[in-house]
């Protein structure tokens, strides 16, 4: 994983590095930790079960890792799906709005595999 990378990917290093107190070791390792979060599985088995408070809760939550990870690209996607789940509106396209979180996540998963 680079500064580069993560750059390019659309983070926000910066940030996310002076988070974790310049210290860019320690910033990888919570990216790595951030994208290994159970709550994106849940989120989407919670989706597909139609379950929108408990989807609701592990959007919020999920926001809340890439915000202050300064993840900002996959920030913006997850956040375009807490707000339709704060509402349980049930004529949102969660499937539309999960897959853009997942292409976002892989990218990620992918830098920080390395």
């Amino acid at each position: 994983m680079t500064k580069e990378e993560l750059i390019s990917a659309g983070a926000d290093y910066d940030g996310g590095l002076a988070l974790c107190m310049n210290n860019e070791d320690f910033y990888f390792k919570m990216i790595r930790k951030g994208l290994a979060n159970e709550r994106f599985d849940s989120l989407q088995k919670n989706l597909n079960d139609k379950n929108l408070d408990v989807a609701f809760e592990d959007a919020h939550a999920l926001k809340g890792i890439a915000g202050n990870l300064h993840l900002t690209s996959l920030y913006k996607v997850i956040e375009a799906i807490v707000e339709p789940l704060r509402t349980r509106d049930t004529q949102t396209d969660y499937q539309a709005l999960y897959c853009k979180i997942d292409e976002q996540l892989k990218i990620f998963r992918n830098i920080a595999a390395k």
